[in-house]
């Protein structure tokens, strides 16, 4: 019985200690768990794309700007058309004429001229036919106004009913004003306005002549 028991108890003693070596192995078989404390690092997010420019607005044509207009040039050719109305007397004429302007001041000029005038006040009324030839000087205080000043030699004649009268020389002397304005490739455009200083029968009242013309500038 003693025997048993000793048996018995080494039995025990030798179970154990199996035991506690099996759990060692086990135990060292097992990987350590690693405790981490601190936060994974937070991985970086892309970068955002910037945002996209709203698309620029469809270029407009530019404003359209008249060209300046060209001044003309310094020869310059034209011609005028001349009308008078004053109390009973009729004119209309036509006077081609040359000029060169110096300095854009000062513009002498010839010109030969064609006019017809018609006197209501004598009865039956007298009509003339006159042809005449003048020098002249266009002076520029601001451009583009002019003063004028013309000398004129003319020769003319008239018929009143069946009565023809015998042709006849006058000088007169004009003085007067006006405007001028290129419209552009060297043309240009005159205003003017004039009245004879001078009475003879050819001119008995001093009736103002407007004038408009037109030529180009070289």
């Amino acid at each position: 019985m003693i025997r048993l028991s000793w048996l018995g108890a080494a039995f025990a003693v030798g179970t154990m200690v199996l035991l506690a070596t099996a759990q060692r192995a086990v135990a060292q078989e097992e990987p350590e768990v690693e405790i981490i404390t601190e936060p994974p690092p937070q991985t970086e997010p892309p970068p955002a794309e910037p945002p996209s420019e709203p698309a620029p607005p469809p270029e407009q044509a530019p404003p359209k700007v008249d060209p300046p207009k060209k001044q003309p040039g310094q020869l310059r050719v034209g011609a005028g058309i001349g009308f008078g109305v004053g109390g009973s007397l009729i004119t209309f004429g036509i006077s081609p004429q040359v000029s060169y302007i110096f300095k854009k001041i000062v513009e002498p000029g010839v010109a030969i001229r064609y006019q017809y005038t018609n006197d209501r006040l004598v009865t039956p009324n007298a009509v003339w036919h006159t042809f005449g030839g003048s020098l002249f000087v266009r002076i520029y205080p601001i451009q583009p106004i002019f003063v004028l000043v013309e000398g004129e030699i003319i020769n003319t004649g008239f018929k009143q009913g069946g009565f023809t009268s015998g042709r006849a020389n006058y000088g007169n002397l004009f003085l007067g004003g006006g405007y001028i304005q290129g419209v552009g490739r060297g043309a240009f455009i005159a205003i003017s306005i004039k009245v004879n200083v001078f009475r003879n029968a050819f001119y008995p009242s001093n009736i103002p002549i407007f004038g408009v013309g037109a030529g180009f500038g070289f």
